[in-house]
């Protein structure tokens, strides 16, 4: 008997990992080593028997692995930790903008400055850019304090300005 060589065991690694099961009990380990998983790898192997994950899976197939088409497992409330009722399928792309709309939902309001005056407050920077339909990755600079305006217009973060000890920041 021949053993095989560590290349040849990687690619057996990568096929399986394409595999339905594989793919699976890939994501599982990747969760456990993030946090909590109050439920089994047999179970989660059920819970991908379903048209959502067979969709997926097959669509990523199609797209010969594009990792943008990967199914991800999200938690749908990112507060609580990975249980039966806070998971659902999303491709691996849906997932990553999921999650870079709750950390910008996360940082809280938004101001809107003209020179040294606030023009408006928005709830969000997301609803920021959907009401200015400005660069949401320029405005993100700006606000992470790598650029120095977006649109003509200068961002903060309500919460880093305490307008309770600067009441003349704002119009009015």
């Amino acid at each position: 008997m021949m053993n095989k060589t560590p290349m040849k065991l990687l690619e057996n690694t990568r096929q399986w990992r394409k595999t339905k099961r594989g793919l699976i009990t890939n994501l599982y380990h990747k969760m456990k080593a993030r946090m909590s998983v109050e439920f089994s790898l047999e179970w989660l192997h059920e819970f991908s028997n379903c048209k959502k994950f067979n969709r997926l899976y097959n669509e990523w197939v199609v797209s010969d692995y594009n990792k943008q088409f990967k199914p991800s497992i999200d938690r749908i409330n990112h507060k609580k930790v990975y249980t039966k009722n806070n998971i659902q399928w999303l491709t691996w792309a849906e997932n990553r903008y999921k999650q870079s709309m709750e950390r910008r939902a996360r940082k809280g309001e938004v101001a809107q400055f003209l020179g040294d005056k606030v023009v408006k407050i928005f709830p969000s920077q997301r609803k920021a850019v959907m009401e200015t339909s400005l660069s949401q990755s320029q405005m993100s600079k700006v606000l992470n304090g790598k650029g120095l305006t977006c649109g003509g217009y200068d961002w903060r973060y309500v919460k880093d300005l305490n307008l309770y000890e600067n009441p003349d920041l704002l119009n009015g």
